[in-house]
């Protein structure tokens, strides 16, 4: 981890500036510039508090009007390059979604660093993609986080806890989203925390839906328990809904229930479902600690992308895991948004 600035303070001794963080994809379809950001660095004449201990001192954007707006909002540099951050910063934070399929180039020269490295969902649109950064990670000593603001919250983690030690029967679950890649994932890997990493990992996927880019929709999940046994669980994916998980066991008659809340009123409409995740990546960037393996990263990109099969190749019916391609890629345009002009320039950069 490159290691943060240094002062002196008034005994003369060297204290540490606030940690410098470099940001990625900050506007378009980005969890940064309205959610996070603000978070980290208030903004001038808004009733902003700073909820961490880190700054942001630099941005890029692909598109440059968007990333003068960005740096003018935050004050912090603009970057000409995508790259032109390392040596800058201490972290990087990425916060868009049409940046996926080419994030494991935006992401290499960190990686190589050996920073920390916030890259918001979804992680990549393959698996190929998403092993040449995990191994990119292990090789250099860099950590990432590949969050889910769903997945980070107390709900879902009490869910895993209980889940631990217990023989699932089954289990429902609901999120709200309007289309699968970019609210749909919450669910995803919410379920993946909460099952999956309780020990029982998803072995099949089927996504059953008029269209992937309304809803409703049902994902029903295939699973190996902790006693070896198979069980299945299905995701609703409707409106109005954060997040819900309810799990049944022989033991729990009615199953018991876990409930996402957003939180009502300053500053719990904040510490509920934004700042965790910046939180999480705080802790992970000072000490090195990921908040989920490489393993459980690549597990779950791998159950996002057999839902992606499922839906878009196989008629909804189940696609195991282990039967996505390493170099099957998933779409990343958008129906919702047909007039966004992102994906057009990233393949004029990046091909």
């Amino acid at each position: 981890m490159t290691e943060s600035k240094t002062n002196q303070n008034e005994n003369g001794q060297n204290a540490p500036e606030s940690f410098r963080i470099g940001c990625l994809n900050v506007s378009s379809y980005s969890h940064l510039e309205g959610l996070w950001a603000p978070l980290i660095n208030p903004r001038q004449g808004q009733k902003d508090m700073p909820f961490t201990g880190m700054r942001i001192t630099h941005c890029w954007e692909i598109d440059r009007e968007k990333a003068g707006n960005f740096g003018r909002t935050f004050g912090c540099e603009v970057v000409q390059n995508f790259d032109d951050m390392v040596g800058k910063v201490d972290g990087i934070i990425s916060g868009g979604y049409y940046n996926h399929p080419w994030n494991h180039i935006l992401h290499r020269p960190y990686l190589e660093a050996g920073l920390p490295n916030l890259i918001n969902r979804p992680f990549t649109n393959s698996l190929a993609k998403a092993q040449e950064m995990i191994e990119l990670a292990q090789k250099h000593g860099a950590t990432i986080l590949v969050p889910s603001s769903h997945e980070l919250t107390d709900a879902i983690s009490r869910a895993k806890a209980w889940a631990t030690d217990k023989n699932i029967i089954c289990y429902n679950a609901t999120n709200s989203f309007d289309d699968y890649p970019t609210h749909g994932v919450h669910g995803v890997y919410m379920i993946c925390r909460a099952i999956a990493e309780a020990g029982n990992p998803v072995v099949s996927v089927a996504y059953s839906t008029d269209s992937w880019y309304s809803p409703p929709g049902v994902l029903t999940y295939e699973h190996v328990g902790q006693n070896g046994q198979q069980f299945f669980g299905t995701l609703h994916q409707v409106s109005g809904s954060w997040g819900t998980v309810q799990i049944h066991t022989s033991e729990t008659y009615g199953g018991e229930s876990f409930k996402i809340y957003m939180g009502t009123g300053y500053p719990f409409d904040k510490t509920e479902i934004w700042a965790p995740t910046i939180w999480a990546f705080q802790q992970m960037a000072l000490y090195g600690d990921m908040p989920q393996t490489f393993e459980q990263i690549f597990h779950k990109t791998n159950a996002f992308l057999a839902g992606w099969k499922s839906v878009l190749e196989n008629e909804g019916k189940p696609v195991r895991l282990e039967d996505v391609p390493e170099d099957w890629e998933s779409p990343a345009e958008l129906p919702n948004h047909p007039d966004d002009s992102t994906i057009s320039l990233f393949q004029q950069t990046f091909g």
